[in-house]
């Protein structure tokens, strides 16, 4: 319950394991993982620009210079161009035309700012994501017959998402990161809004899916049942007690 206000973080199921009729030292009962439990966590608005949460199917790529990780965490960051998630790790995505058209595999997300003139790029006045997860970068143009100004967007690079044929099987890398396993499969990789992937929320993150209700009642359930088993354990021990004495 300790992550319940981590975004992106993914409750784990846990199942209470009776250990008294296994054995007769006694003991009390075992906790153990039952598989993540990968449902969609509220989202949250930041008004942040690089905050951004999958509202559906899908997770982030995220790399650390020797393997991609996938999460749901989007607090992400321009970090000396770099778009880095909170741990800075960089956001895996496509580079695009001027059309908006992919034209690169996946490959970190850059934006540099000049420290001189502050622009982006080099000519951009500032950026934002869309429901695709697109970057643009914003610019405006003076018309030179007729000295109007206008602002347009234009397509920079586009976040890539992951998902997975069996998302159970994923393993646990970091608190809100996960690695591909046999058992979840390869990763299927495109954007979001394609197929079963889901959309892009900008400006908002995705908060955790712990059910603190829940867990408090699962606890609670679980300290009953202890203490009732180990009662019934008592008991047990006393009539073993009693038989032994018949027999002596």
């Amino acid at each position: 319950m300790q992550n319940q206000f981590t975004p992106g973080y993914k409750a784990e199921s846990v199942q209470f394991n009776d250990i008294m009729g296994q054995t007769m030292g006694g003991g009390g009962a075992k906790t153990q993982s039952n598989g993540i439990i990968f449902s969609q966590g509220q989202l949250f608005q930041t008004e942040c620009a690089t905050n951004l949460a999958i509202d559906g199917q899908g997770f982030f790529m995220v790399n650390d210079g020797n393997q991609t990780h996938y999460t749901r965490d989007g607090r992400f960051a321009f970090n000396n161009g770099m778009l880095t998630n909170s741990e800075g790790k960089n956001v895996m995505g496509y580079q695009l035309d001027a059309q908006g058209n992919i034209c690169s595999d996946p490959q970190p997300i850059e934006l540099h700012m000049d420290p001189n003139t502050k622009l982006y790029g080099g000519k951009y006045t500032g950026y934002h994501f869309d429901e695709t997860g697109k970057l643009y970068g914003e610019q405006t143009i003076t018309d030179p017959t007729t000295g109007q100004s206008v602002s347009e967007s234009v397509p920079i690079a586009q976040v890539s998402i992951a998902s997975f044929a069996n998302a159970s099987g994923l393993k646990k890398t970091g608190t809100t990161s996960f690695g591909k396993t046999e058992n979840s499969g390869e990763a299927v990789v495109g954007v979001a809004g394609q197929g079963a992937m889901g959309r892009i929320a900008a400006g908002s993150l995705e908060l955790a899916n712990v059910d603190y209700a829940q867990q408090a009642a699962a606890i609670g359930m679980a300290k009953q049942n202890y203490e009732a088993n180990f009662a019934a354990f008592k008991a047990m021990d006393g009539l073993m007690e009693s038989a032994i004495g018949l027999v002596r």
